[in-house]
């Protein structure tokens, strides 16, 4: 090859070297605008803002409606206590021995209870009319030293063994504290479940007031017992005869009364406690 053929060559390398600066810079402009223009949406993203997205052309406007969120539920609502001196005289009211047994296992608690027999009111129930209802007026304290959770269940059962589970009766309650004590609020079936919290002054007694209600019982029966659960954490597992799944049964104080009468005139002071009067019981 000639030096003139190898300049031509050189030259026209060059030119075309040359030529295509200007392609490689429009390139180069091109996506530094992109890269310009696109910041601000990586920054969104990386605040936690969602990034812009096409518009999806079945969108409906009930599409951006969302749920209102489930407010927390929490049941560990604490009741409101009554102060009450140990040392205050109670007419009528029946103490229960709150000591562990020997059946018992170590650890558990035991939650205090006081009540009295079990009495009649009448009230108006709307739709019912004028009921002759049977409630047990109760107290409850705490001096297991901790917290504790009150679901109690109040099951009353005749001879035959059939069952009658107290009743929310709203308009008792008043009736019933009228009589009682105006001074004390008393709390029904509803209002008694909640954390109770423990005594801890040394004279003072605080105290919950509840009352168990029943609309239907059985009018003939001469003995029958009323089942409170919930006065304890107790519990055992007996197993099955068959040699199957256990059954567990729960600590329960058991209240036994007995009535001299008749099912057609009913009457409160027919209705005594049993002697012994209660018994603890795994039920």
């Amino acid at each position: 090859m000639s030096r003139s053929q190898g300049g031509r060559c050189f030259r026209s390398a060059a030119i075309g070297k040359w030529a295509a600066v200007p392609i490689v810079a429009g390139l180069m402009l091109s996506a530094a605008h992109w890269c310009m223009a696109h910041p601000a949406r990586q920054d969104a993203n990386a605040a936690g803002q969602p990034a812009a997205q096409a518009k999806n052309k079945f969108h409906k406007p009930q599409d951006d409606i969302r749920p209102e969120p489930i407010p927390p539920f929490n049941l560990d609502r604490t009741l409101k206590t009554v102060p009450v001196p140990r040392d205050r005289q109670m007419f009528n009211v029946q103490m229960v021995d709150a000591s562990l047994l020997p059946r018992d296992k170590q650890g558990i608690w035991v939650l205090d209870f006081k009540f009295k027999p079990l009495r009649i009111r009448t009230v108006d129930i709307p739709g019912k009319g004028r009921r002759q209802i049977h409630y047990l007026y109760y107290m409850v304290v705490n001096r297991t030293g901790k917290p504790r959770m009150f679901v109690p269940q109040f099951i009353m059962v005749n001879e035959k063994g059939q069952k009658f589970e107290d009743e929310v009766i709203p308009q008792a309650i008043p009736v019933i504290q009228r009589r009682e004590d105006q001074a004390i609020p008393v709390l029904g079936a509803v209002d008694i479940i909640g954390m109770i919290p423990p005594t801890t002054k040394p004279n003072v007694d605080e105290a919950v007031f509840g009352v168990a209600c029943w609309d239907k019982w059985d009018p003939k029966a001469d003995r029958f017992s009323i089942y409170v659960r919930g006065l304890s954490d107790g519990y055992v597992e007996e197993p099955a005869a068959s040699g199957g799944k256990g059954t567990a049964k729960y600590k329960t104080l058991r209240i036994d009364f007995i009535r001299r009468g008749d099912e057609h005139n009913l009457n409160e002071s027919e209705i005594q406690l049993a002697d012994p009067p209660y018994e603890w019981v795994y039920w």
